[in-house]
């Protein structure tokens, strides 16, 4: 039989009726609480029995001291000469609990347990609940941009959409905590005016329950979305987040039992979060790119300065394709992604020649929803600029695509790209087949047999 058991808490941390409602219940199934954190709550297993408890905001309190003030303790030594013994406590919340049948209450003028409700929220949330709050907004709107002025990329992207999908559920629900609690504060000040009686909290647990799983849903199909390595990628930033983050409580738990003082800790938490976050931060991105680019599980050699693949992965169209030539020194990259709306295919091969590389790069995007075949095509034809930084300098490359003649290619429409405004030609070229495009580059001219070929390898829908 399990001696303890770890309980996700979907209560708001005003919610004092909430929380002692379900406490009283955990322990007529023989459940106590211990321990309190920020996500999880720790019961051990004891005699069903029932009790009564006490959720009490001692303002003073911190979740960074090490042991309970002078003035906390006076009040813990108070509430127990009246039959209340602390059962567990985080930052200013402090729960107590008696088996009394019926117990003197701790509190018992409503405006001050108002106001000490107040003073605790103010200190540890509505700041943090503000600040999220403006930046999911912020982020949320800038996705949008990003999907108004470039849909096509935006739509093919799992991450975007999925970050698109989340940031409203982190705005809302920090406007409702928010709304919530104010005007809960609004109606117990009234009430506790008025009529001298304290007025129970209503939490939001179907809310936070729903986001969550409407959160862990996006991140489930961000990963099921993505290629193999970039899932990959995914896990190990999970396991290094949670890691790390388990390494940060442990830290402070220490300082706490080593009787630090709550200033000490409260700086070298910081201190330690802010270096958490860097390391996060760094190790990821420096992750990221020799994960997608260097690929170290991939075999390969050097020649002539340059790597290439001991086993060149498969494409659908490759060079020896193309020309009906056999090529010793190849590198192939194909990274694929997939959701509701689009799925594309990014295409590269590199193939080693003594004086010269040669390259083939093909993009193939299917368009899975037929309503959005204009807004995709529209998207090709009219963002064409290639914008780039030197320092805080923008500079803008104007490209366009010209229609040319898609009988060559099978395609039901071509176009070639052309390079500023003297209108150079390019050898780039884009290609509608019915709900399929192909931006194919393969710098360098093809004869008509090599289009014809690449309409018939690329040009059908698989």
């Amino acid at each position: 039989m399990l001696r303890k058991k770890w309980e996700y808490i979907l209560y708001s941390f005003y919610d004092r009726t909430g929380i002692e409602s379900h406490l009283e219940k955990m322990a007529a199934k023989g459940w106590m609480l211990v321990k309190m954190g920020r996500a999880f709550w720790t019961y051990r297993r004891t005699e069903p029995k029932a009790m009564h408890f006490s959720v009490v905001y001692f303002a003073p309190a911190s979740e960074f001291d090490c042991a309970p003030g002078e003035a906390q303790q006076t009040f813990q030594d108070y509430c127990a000469a009246a039959g209340w013994t602390l059962a567990a406590s985080w930052s200013q919340m402090l729960i107590f609990a008696s088996e009394a049948p019926s117990p003197t209450p701790i509190e018992t003028d409503a405006a001050v347990q108002v106001e000490a409700v107040h003073q605790a929220m103010k200190k540890n949330f509505l700041l943090s609940y503000g600040i999220m709050f403006a930046l999911s907004l912020f982020l949320f709107f800038s996705n949008l941009s990003s999907l108004y002025n470039h849909p096509t990329d935006f739509l093919a992207n799992p991450g975007s959409l999925s970050t698109l999908a989340l940031w409203p559920l982190v705005s809302l629900l920090c406007a409702t905590e928010i709304a919530s609690y104010f005007l809960w504060r609004r109606k117990a000040r009234r009430t506790a005016d008025e009529e001298g009686r304290f007025t129970p909290t209503r939490g939001r647990r179907c809310l936070w329950l729903t986001i969550d799983l409407l959160s862990d849903a996006c991140l489930i199909s961000l990963f099921f979305s993505v290629s193999p390595r970039i899932a990959l990628l995914l896990v190990i930033v999970l396991v290094v987040v949670v890691a790390l983050q388990g390494l940060l409580a442990g830290l402070r738990y220490l300082l706490r039992r080593t009787g630090w003082s709550t200033e000490v800790n409260r700086l070298v938490t910081q201190i330690l979060s802010f270096l958490v976050a860097l390391v996060v931060i760094l190790g990821v991105n420096r992750g990221a790119v020799r994960l997608i680019r260097e690929e170290p599980w991939r075999e390969t050699y050097t020649w002539q300065g340059d790597k290439y693949d001991v086993y060149p992965i498969d494409l659908p169209l490759t060079l020896s394709d193309l020309t009906g030539e056999t090529y010793e020194h190849v590198s192939r990259d194909l990274i694929e992604t997939r959701t509701y709306f689009l799925s594309r295919q990014s295409c590269r091969e590199v193939v080693g020649q003594p004086q010269k590389q040669l390259t083939l790069n093909y993009e193939v995007t299917d368009i899975r929803r037929p309503w959005l075949r204009d807004t995709v095509i529209r998207d090709y034809l009219e963002n064409t600029d290639l914008v780039g930084y030197i320092r805080t300098h923008k500079l803008t490359f104007h490209r366009s695509w010209e229609p040319e003649d898609p009988a060559a290619w099978g395609a039901d429409a071509a176009y070639r790209r052309y390079w500023g405004s003297d209108h150079v030609p390019s050898s780039d070229f884009l290609l509608l087949y019915g709900n399929r495009i192909v931006e194919f580059e393969p710098n360098q001219e093809l004869t008509d047999a090599q289009r014809a070929m690449v309409g018939e390898i690329l040009g059908r829908s698989t």
